[in-house]
């Protein structure tokens, strides 16, 4: 399922009193996204790093690198890659057809 149908499907499936404002929950689904796609893109940056040293880690290491790399995402999701906004654009013109959700 794509983040349009999930967009679309939570809509749909919460009576209207729940969902209050479409575009918020646009936003927020959108910096969700941003985040996502920011720790994975940390996390493959690691791992190339770790490959090209040969030095030997600690026990926890990978936990604590893990849980830093989605805070450190976190953290540039809160402030904004750009990303945010093409997600928004585009869930906004293809959520309802051509209609804008105010």
């Amino acid at each position: 399922m794509n983040s349009t149908q999930s967009i679309e499907q939570t809509i749909q499936t919460n009576p209207k009193s729940e969902v209050r404002n479409p575009k918020s929950e646009i936003r927020k689904a959108a910096k969700e996204m941003e985040a996502l796609f920011v720790y994975e893109l940390l996390k493959v940056m690691r791992e190339t790093t770790e490959n090209l040293s040969p030095e030997s880690k600690g026990l926890g290491n990978e936990a604590y690198t893990g849980l830093f790399d989605a805070e450190v995402a976190r953290v540039m999701s809160e402030r904004g890659m750009g990303l945010q906004e093409v997600i928004v654009n585009y869930l906004e013109r293809n959520l309802h057809g051509k209609e804008k959700i105010k």
